[in-house]
């Protein structure tokens, strides 16, 4: 597999990441609404949601730090870290809907980020 592969196949399980968390974020409430709550016992497990943001940190440094290292544009690397933030600020919100807004948002300004990443990316390999 080359590093061309690897990288945008990094920006790939990123984005997968990303997808994964915006749908537990945003599932959970409406779930509960729903008065489901006994199918929410493996979102109550609060390691799954660190190990969650802890694999989309370490997919997105490496796949970020790479892909500045190819293309240089500041503003990719930027975008993941407010997403990033958004992401993780959100536990600390006392409204659960307003948690669930900045998380879903920072997922998506994420996912974003990888989708501009691949995109720089191939821009740069093909100069």
């Amino acid at each position: 597999m080359s590093n061309k592969t690897i990288a945008i196949t990094l920006d790939k399980i990123g984005i997968c990441t990303s997808i994964i968390c915006m749908l537990h974020c945003a599932v959970v409430p409406v779930v509960l609404i729903l008065g489901a709550d006994s199918l929410l016992w493996f979102t109550e497990l609060e390691w799954v949601e660190h190990l969650v943001i802890g694999c989309s940190l370490l997919i997105g440094l490496l796949s970020f730090i790479g892909g500045y290292r190819k293309h240089g544009q500041h503003f990719v690397p930027v975008l993941f870290i407010a997403g990033f933030l958004l992401l993780v600020s959100s536990d600390s919100i006392v409204s659960d809907w307003l948690a669930v807004l900045l998380s879903v948002a920072g997922a998506l300004i994420i996912i974003y980020a990888h989708l501009e990443n691949m995109k720089w990316k191939r821009i740069a390999i093909v100069r």
